[in-house]
């Protein structure tokens, strides 16, 4: 998709190709130029591609009573600057005009390397707000300045006739100045670009070169509005976070490093669904051999918590029995596993999650009275902290089934952070002593 000069966007219709959606100039941010005048860009918006998916099993897209699941793809091309400038960082931001639409996929994903090596950061996922960053991958060094795309898989709200939004796009230039020094200045498109996408010009299945998420490219789920600068916090929201760790990790050998991972996002999920909490639309931050889950602000955590619970256990006790089941003469290492819960103010950051409620999460859970715990109790695989915050909110009433009953509560000290913790082994339930 080549820029060709014609067909700029001015907020009205304008006559462009049918497969261009609008060209526009970057401007810059602030109310001066900066000195010598140097250009300030532009990039060309492609038509969105509209993909209807099919079923799991490669049939018929979704019926028309259940929710669409959707792929679409955002080309877009930047204009060649002038010898001695180049584009240090771009910024692809799509928001939907529905606020229920849902991503499910970003591709390119976080941890992803683009084409030219840039480094790609994404925010958005299980939000109707989607950002996509590609950064130089070097200091000195700049984008190469051609096509790009980013696709979002979605769910709809119910079987789409049309889907409609707005696209806009930030980035940093890099110039020479008169002084003979070099600078860098923000720049940004004028006004947003609409775009709307009917079912009717949708195709069927995906495009060729379609990424496969791996388990870290959806470790950030977090959107950073793209109004926000320097300075500013991002939104900071209560929210119930739920943090694990599997044990002796790093004393295993590479290939059962990569059974754990899986079976850590195996269980993370089952959890999920045990509790009923929709995992799509959970913060998620993958940390090897932990992992990071912020639920919904609007969580019932006096349900959800107790049924996370019990869903981790029941999950690693099938997990465990399944890798039995596939080495009853070798050796075999159970999956042993740390959580610790806790609530309060979370942001969501440009690289993860911040806040003190998540720092004394991973301190809670790094604590030398848990790691004891889980190396005593032998017939547990999962040992669980509670803050003092949250096990007086929620055990002490017995929500769900929840008892103060052999939890025990102890002074934890890791690093600066001192506080009460109270921590249990937590046997497997009803559902998963069976067979075990």
């Amino acid at each position: 998709m080549n820029r060709n000069g014609h067909g700029r966007y001015d907020g009205a219709h304008s006559e462009v190709p049918h497969d261009l959606l609008a060209t526009t100039d970057l401007v810059f941010s602030g109310e001066l130029t900066p000195r010598g005048e140097p250009p300030s860009g532009g990039v060309s918006l492609g038509r969105p591609l509209a993909y209807v998916l099919r079923d799991a099993t490669g049939g018929a897209p979704a019926a028309a009573d259940t929710l669409g699941t959707v792929l679409l793809c955002f080309p877009f091309d930047l204009e060649e600057l002038p010898g001695g400038c180049g584009y240090r960082q771009i910024e692809l931001a799509v928001t939907f005009d529905d606020a229920d639409v849902r991503a499910l996929e970003l591709h390119p994903g976080p941890g992803w390397g683009d084409t030219d090596g840039a480094r790609v950061a994404v925010f958005g996922l299980g939000r109707n707000r989607l950002r996509w960053v590609f950064r130089a991958p070097e200091a000195g060094g700049t984008l190469r300045p051609d096509g790009r795309w980013t696709q979002a898989v979605l769910r709809l709200p119910s079987f789409f006739s049309e889907v409609s939004g707005r696209l806009g796009v930030r980035g940093v230039i890099e110039h020479p100045l008169l002084s003979g020094t070099r600078a860098e200045s923000e720049v940004h498109t004028r006004d947003e670009v609409p775009f709307r996408v009917s079912r009717a010009d949708a195709w069927t299945g995906a495009p060729l070169g379609r990424q496969a998420p791996q388990p870290g490219a959806l470790a950030l789920a977090g959107f950073e509005d793209p109004g926000i600068r320097d300075g500013q916090l991002p939104p900071g929201r209560q929210q119930v976070c739920l943090a694990v760790d599997i044990e002796k990790y790093s004393a295993r050998h590479n290939v059962d490093m990569i059974r754990l991972q899986r079976a850590l996002l195996r269980v993370m999920r089952a959890a999920c669904a045990r509790a009923a909490v929709d995992w799509y639309s959970c913060g998620r931050q993958a940390q090897g051999d932990g992992y990071l889950l912020v639920l919904p602000p609007d969580t019932d955590e006096t349900r959800a918590v107790p049924h996370l619970m019990d869903g981790l256990a029941d999950a690693l006790a099938v997990v465990n029995r399944e890798q039995s089941g596939n080495a009853p003469d070798g050796p075999y290492l159970r999956t042993r596993m740390r959580a610790a819960f806790h609530h309060g103010i979370v942001h969501e950051a440009d690289s993860g999650y911040a806040g003190s409620a998540v720092v004394e999460l991973f301190r809670l859970l790094d604590s030398d009275p848990l790691r004891a715990l889980l190396t005593d109790e032998h017939a547990t695989d999962l040992v669980i902290a509670f803050s003092d915050r949250l096990y007086q909110d929620l055990a002490v009433h017995g929500y769900e089934g929840l008892s103060p009953a052999g939890f025990k509560q102890l002074e934890v000290t890791v690093k600066k952070f001192t506080g009460i913790a109270w921590i249990r082994a937590h046997p497997c339930t009803g559902r998963c002593r069976e067979g075990r």
